[in-house]
C-alpha cells in the first residue's frame, strides 16, 4: 500500500491525474511503497496505518514515496542511466545508487535490523 495518493504524484510532477495516466501514476507509487517496506522491515506489515496520526513518520514515509514515485516515473526518460546532454559536460548520468540515499532517509523507521 502507498504512502501517497496519485493526486500527490501528479502534483509533485507538475501534472495532472488523468484517466489515461492513473494506472501508471500508481505503479509508480506501488513500486516505491515496496522498497519502502522492504527497507523498513516492517514487525507487522499487515497494520495500516503503521504510525499514529499526527507521528513525523508518516510524514517521512509520505515525502520518500513521492520522492521516489518521482524517480519512478522519470525511470523511462533515463535509459541506460543517461538523462540528457549537453556541450560542456557530455553526457549527465543518472544517480547510480537506486534506493539507497532513501534508505538512509528512513532510518528513523526502520523497525528491524539485519537478521531477523
Amino acid at each position: 500500500m502507498a504512502y501517497a495518493t496519485v493526486e500527490e504524484l501528479a502534483g509533485a510532477l507538475r501534472n495532472r491525474v488523468t484517466p489515461e495516466n492513473t494506472d501508471a501514476l500508481q505503479a509508480c507509487l506501488d513500486a516505491a511503497a515496496a522498497e519502502i517496506d522492504h527497507d523498513v522491515n516492517w514487525l507487522d506489515p499487515t497494520q495500516d496505518p503503521h504510525y499514529p496520526e499526527g507521528d513525523t513518520r508518516s510524514a517521512l514515509l509520505n515525502r520518500v514515496n513521492l520522492v521516489r514515485g518521482v524517480e519512478w516515473w522519470k525511470a523511462n526518460d533515463a535509459a541506460f542511466g543517461v538523462i540528457g546532454y549537453n556541450d560542456v559536460t557530455g553526457a549527465l548520468q543518472a544517480p547510480r545508487d537506486g534506493f539507497a540515499r532513501h534508505a538512509i532517509t528512513l532510518t528513523p523507521c526502520k523497525e528491524r535490523w539485519g537478521l531477523a
